[in-house]
């Protein structure tokens, strides 16, 4: 099914769905299909079941509302195309933005600690550049 002159493929929708939920179970700890699906109803979104929102995981449910791939995008904050466009989901699956995501929840300390190892690393390979 096309969306918009896109070709719809719900297996890539469910793997990209996927990667976004992973990734913020990593960040998060034990989240489950229920939470997710009040998070995004208390944020404005529209009402999803959690049984819907595991089917559209699994790709046993492919093709959801605009309404729901929008909400998604908020809730997950990635750009729409996200679920469409290669290139976009590359982007936002960059090891650069995993690594940003992942340090919003260090403490102080942690963050601190990583810009220094990221500051060591940098200079390490920009004089090897050099």
């Amino acid at each position: 099914m096309a969306h918009g002159g896109t070709t719809w493929c719900a297996d890539s929708f469910a793997a990209r769905l996927g990667r976004l939920i992973e990734q913020l179970r990593e960040r998060r700890g034990p989240l489950s299909y229920r939470r997710i699906a009040q998070d995004i109803s208390a944020l404005g979104g529209p009402t999803i079941s959690a049984a819907y929102l595991q089917q559209l995981v699994t790709g046993k449910r492919g093709d959801p509302k605009i309404s729901y791939v929008q909400a998604f995008a908020r809730y997950f904050d990635v750009p729409v195309t996200y679920f469409f466009d290669e290139q976009t989901s590359a982007q936002a699956d960059s090891p650069g933005r995993i690594i940003a995501l992942r340090a919003e929840s260090l403490s102080t300390e942690g963050r601190r600690q990583i810009m220094g190892l990221l500051d060591y690393v940098w200079r390490a390979e920009r004089g090897r550049r050099h």
